[in-house]
């Protein structure tokens, strides 16, 4: 199990990696990591997340705020999807280009396309738009959050969720990943969905969750 400050050094080399990525610009973004069943650390607000020192994060445990800067104005929106995903551990939300530019024409990710995707996300639904950092925003997103582990936040960005940070960031990867890929494809040509049968192949072959499983053979 690792140490709190082995999850502080965790969120900081993540921070590194979606900043060098251009997942987020300036200080976009928030990136969480769970202690505990009621705790959990998350970056501050106006820090860039390529520039993370352990020291910056900031513990929230109930009611309680602990740390030297102020918490992401999202905080919220963590603390709700936490009370309703006993099993995830880490929560990633970025402004990555591809999929971002998806949300802010009010398009998630209905097709099944891309096995990798299929077997691993399944869809990746777009989150109805709500002010961000409000409680009904948090909620509406833990609400969506609940079925799935992408989501697109209409006209805000992305949200992964994962049972370590490293699960989460992959996830994340192949979110911005298949949305360029689909940005790509439709520019060539018409896009071809995979059939009914295909994805059932697909769920057979492949060791997938059951959270995805269930939701592609409803």
């Amino acid at each position: 199990m690792m140490t709190e400050l082995q999850k502080r050094i965790e969120i900081c080399n993540i921070g590194k990696k979606v900043h060098q990525q251009g997942f987020v610009a300036a200080n976009d973004g928030n990136i969480s990591y769970r202690l505990s069943k009621d705790a959990f650390l998350i970056t501050p607000t106006n820090v860039s997340k390529g520039e993370l020192e352990p020291g910056d994060l900031i513990k929230i445990s109930g009611n309680r705020i602990e740390g030297e800067k102020k918490p992401s104005s999202e905080y919220r929106m963590h603390l709700e999807i936490y009370k309703h995903r006993s099993d995830i551990n880490s929560i990633i939300h970025v402004h990555s280009p591809y999929a971002t530019a998806f949300a802010m024409i009010g398009k998630g990710m209905e097709e099944l396309i891309m096995p990798e995707v299929v077997v691993t996300l399944g869809k990746i639904p777009l989150v109805p738009y709500k002010t961000p950092s409000t409680q009904e925003f948090a909620e509406i997103v833990a609400e969506f959050a609940s079925k799935w582990d992408a989501l697109l936040l209409e006209r805000h960005g992305v949200v992964t969720l994962g049972s370590d940070l490293r699960d989460a960031y992959y996830k994340l990867e192949r979110t911005e990943h298949v949305f360029k890929v689909l940005s790509i494809a439709r520019a060539v040509g018409d896009i071809k969905s995979l059939t009914s049968d295909e994805v059932s192949d697909l769920l057979n072959a492949y060791s997938v969750p059951d959270r995805v499983r269930n939701q592609l053979t409803l």
